[in-house]
């Protein structure tokens, strides 16, 4: 009996094993079908394979979805322009952009070109050499809004893609196919089952959420249908209205590639990795890939100020210096979404999280327990002391970024730390300064503030009064730019 029993299990297990390779088979065969499709209705393989490169230039509205001077809805809606330019062949890829918003004022590029790779600065006439360029990262975003490319990459990597459905969207029934693409999440792509072109697409990031891309009003270019039309949404919001003003196919794009050799030349662009700076005895500046915070040892315990990606590798970077005090306290500076992405982690700590009194609803909406949250709000000052140290929480908002500004000062020593207002490049010239600096600038003096070192959410390079003066002397300049 026990023999009989062991060989109809056997036979029971092979059975679904045999189902689940169909299944998967199926699937499989589906979504290569649904590739198939897609591919002829963007002209076919050879057609695809024959793009080389591809410029778009473009006029985009942002919509500041999270990230304007007020914590609520209507969103600021700032405007920009560029171009964008990929030789696949080459590895070349070319993003210039220039616009305004949020009390920032930029024209920049980014050059990818091997060896002759930069990252330009036209405001400030610098060109600074990239020390490890990337072409796949770098030009991802690029690929991920022009449908052709995005299709051609799909096809080139169809052995990852998956079936996924079929959904209603926008009052037409489309086909969806998952598939890796070189670098970054898994990507959704939506087809339009009976013109099989694509219409929308998304991604999850991690500890962020959902990015969706939508694509509209197709023309053809070269054969192949380009759309002059792109939308963004983060987690459902809109955040972006792009159009797509001129597109070229296989047309040589030598003079975005070339450096204008009057920028003058700034220290190379090289990778940040996690690190730690003890700026004072007891005070600790710990980041990475251009988000930092700052750690404050107090007697019994450490107070932690900012609010960016990977407080908990920065905490464990703390770990190793001051092993047994708890955080008490987690300072958000202020209510843009990549500076409240700390709560959770600072709750989880069983830290008090402190914030402007007008972005308590953006903080308790960035807890996991937004209601039970321990949190002290600050409507002008909040001062955290003992018997050797005072830390003051001072909101000196508004300024040009942000209705509300909560700084980190340590009047004993000369530290402040604040975000998104004075961010010196790790090294290197000064840029000159933006709306949102000079505001800064004249908050300090408004509230009686000199200090000796400033230091920054997104930059290991702790500044000084002279080089944030320097910086709003310095006037801009227009070398190069579009």
């Amino acid at each position: 009996m026990k023999l009989n029993a062991s060989l109809l299990l056997a036979g029971v297990l092979s059975a679904s094993l045999v189902c689940a390779e169909n299944l998967t088979q199926k699937n499989v065969e589906k979504a290569q079908g649904i590739i198939e499709a897609a591919v002829e209705a963007y002209g076919g393989t050879e057609q695809l394979e024959s793009i080389n490169s591809v410029s778009i230039e473009h006029e985009t509205e942002i919509v500041a979805t999270g990230q304007s001077h007020k914590a609520a809805p209507p969103w600021d809606r700032n405007p920009a322009a560029g171009v964008d330019a990929i030789d696949i062949e080459n590895d070349v890829f070319v993003t210039k952009n220039h616009g305004t918003g949020s009390g920032f004022e930029f024209n920049n590029a980014t050059v990818i070109n091997g060896e002759e790779s930069y990252q330009l600065n036209y405001r400030a006439g610098t060109a600074a050499p990239i020390a490890e360029p990337d072409f796949n990262t770098t030009s991802g975003p690029f690929i991920r809004i022009t449908p052709a490319l995005l299709v051609r990459q799909l096809n080139d990597r169809a052995q990852t893609a998956r079936y996924m459905g079929e959904v209603e969207s926008d009052g037409r029934t489309h086909e969806v196919v998952s598939f890796s693409m070189e670098v970054g999440p898994a990507i959704s792509l939506y087809f339009d089952k009976e013109t099989h072109q694509l219409h929308r697409s998304e991604r999850v990031i991690p500890n962020f959420g959902l990015v969706e891309y939508r694509f509209t009003e197709y023309q053809p270019v070269n054969g192949i249908p380009f759309n002059k039309k792109f939308e963004l949404f983060l987690n459902g919001d809109e955040n972006m209205v792009r159009k797509n003003v001129k597109t070229k196919v296989n047309e040589s794009f030598d003079a975005l590639v070339k450096v204008d050799s009057s920028l003058e030349r700034a220290a190379a662009v090289t990778p940040d990795p996690l690190s730690r700076q003890q700026i004072n005895e007891g005070v600790y500046l710990i980041g990475g890939t251009g988000t930092y915070a700052m750690f404050v040892e107090m007697d019994d315990y450490i107070v932690a100020v900012g609010g960016t990606a990977g407080i908990p590798d920065r905490i464990e970077q703390l770990r190793e210096v001051v092993l047994d005090k708890p955080i008490k306290y987690g300072v958000m500076t202020h209510h843009h979404f990549d500076h409240v992405l700390g709560v959770p982690v600072y709750e989880a700590e069983g830290a008090t999280v402190v914030g402007a009194t007008a972005h308590e609803t953006v903080i308790r909406e960035a807890a996991e327990d937004g209601e039970s949250l321990k949190l002290k709000t600050v409507d002008d000052r909040f001062v955290i002391e003992d018997k050797n140290r005072r830390v003051e929480i001072i909101d000196i908002g508004p300024t040009a970024h942000t209705e509300h500004l909560l700084v980190a000062w340590l009047p004993e020593e000369g530290i402040l730390f604040q975000a998104d207002h004075f961010t010196l490049p790790a090294n290197g010239s000064l840029p000159p300064a933006v709306s949102s600096t000079k505001t800064f600038a004249g908050a300090l003096i408004e509230h009686g503030l000199e200090p000796v070192k400033i230091l920054a959410a997104h930059s290991p390079r702790v500044g000084t009064m002279k080089e944030l003066q320097a910086a709003i002397e310095k006037e801009a300049v227009t070398v190069g730019s579009q």
